[in-house]
């Protein structure tokens, strides 16, 4: 299992997977992160949940590879 390759302060893009789009059934639709925008990584739990900032996810963070690095903000 690979570790989560982003950290506090990076930007990154939420890409969700079918999968992590269906998982996330419990979100309120107002704290819905979405497809395609830019957000910035507030922390990262056990190595492998990204919490974003100004997000209120009910499970505290998204599994990592529903994200990818905003391109040029590295």
């Amino acid at each position: 299992m690979q570790t989560c390759p982003f950290k506090p302060g990076d930007i990154v893009v939420y890409r969700p997977t079918k999968r992590g789009q269906d998982l996330d059934v419990m979100t309120k639709p107002e704290d819905l992160l979405q497809p395609g925008a830019e957000y910035r990584v507030a922390d990262v739990q056990n190595g492998q949940y990204v919490v974003v900032e100004g997000n209120k996810h009910p499970g505290g963070g998204l599994y990592w590879t529903e994200f990818e690095f905003a391109p040029n903000k590295q």
